[in-house]
């Protein structure tokens, strides 16, 4: 029995081991993007679990833009794809208490470790570790699906929308938010140049690559929904506001590790004078900004509604 035990001692340790450091146990779960997988498992993935409450907070207007979309009456199983730390996946749990359940997936464990904290006294809100687009869903098994900001990084977009569309009762619905186009978001466009002005880095137009703004053009956007296999898909654009009541040094200290310019600052290897003088203008961009003791920055947002 002693034997035993230390041998299932030793491969718990194991286990516990490889999760840390990423070996072989997450690979799996990376399915067909790899490159977002390491991403969003590693310092990406430890950013937004370490800010996950104020990035919350801050994107709460959009969040209510999305749900105003769903119609979660019509829902009695749904699909969060991108869930995150699963704020949205709890609210929607919340609103289908009693009468239906909803599954979060996404490609970071690190978020998802906060995620089923938060599912701890919940009973009908599960989590899935799992790249989206190659995840082998049963098929017609959700009667919706919905997202924040969780389907711009897949590898393969046609691909991974028509193994969501497989994963909808014909005639159900997908409704997400995607970023607009770089010059419409502040919130990505103004610390981007705040670093190019002390680093010299060039400000690279994402394109359609993997990345928060790969669906900002809208006809791209239509045609891989169309390619997909949907019936329908409507496109409207919103204008609102990502709102904190974090004062500039603290805004700015999260400036420099979330979003386009944190990004953009880490690849340019600055000094130690850029990186100070980069901090001193994130606290003038937020000071700039802030009305009473609320900090406003403008954003723009695809509100997207697709039948399977």
């Amino acid at each position: 029995m002693t034997g035993q035990y230390s041998i299932r001692r030793w491969f718990q340790h194991l286990k516990v081991t490889c999760r840390k450091f990423n070996f072989g146990v997450n690979m799996s779960a990376y399915g067909e993007n790899e490159d977002q997988g390491k991403s969003w498992n590693e310092k990406t993935g430890r950013s937004w679990a370490e800010h996950d409450q104020e990035m919350n907070s801050r994107l709460q207007n959009i969040s209510d833009i999305l749900f105003a979309e769903i119609d979660e009456k019509s829902l009695s199983n749904a699909l969060d794809i991108g869930c995150g730390a699963g704020a949205t996946t709890l609210r929607m749990a919340q609103k289908l208490s009693g009468r239906g359940a909803v599954t979060g997936i996404d490609i970071s464990d690190a978020l998802l470790t906060l995620a089923r904290e938060k599912a701890s006294a919940v009973d009908n809100m599960t989590f899935t570790w799992a790249d989206a687009q190659s995840h082998r869903f049963e098929p017609a098994g959700f009667d919706g699906a919905f997202s924040r900001f969780g389907v711009m990084f897949f590898a393969d977009p046609d691909k991974a929308f028509a193994n969501l569309r497989s994963a909808l009762v014909p005639g159900s619905k997908l409704v997400f938010v995607c970023w607009a186009p770089l010059q419409d978001n502040p919130f990505f466009l103004e610390p981007m140049e705040v670093v190019h002005k002390h680093t010299g880095a060039a400000i690279k137009m994402p394109g359609i690559a993997p990345g928060p703004l790969a669906f900002s053009d809208r006809d791209y956007l239509s045609g891989i929904l169309r390619r997909a296999g949907y019936r329908t898909a409507d496109i409207t654009t919103h204008k609102t506001t990502l709102d904190t009541h974090q004062n500039p040094q603290e805004d700015a200290a999260l400036l420099m590790k979330i979003g386009a310019g944190a990004r953009m600052l880490s690849e340019s290897e600055p000094s130690k004078a850029q990186v100070q003088s980069v901090r001193d203008d994130f606290v003038l961009l937020s000071a700039a900004k802030r009305h009473g003791d609320i900090t406003h920055y403008p954003a723009t947002i695809h509100l997207v509604t697709a039948v399977a």
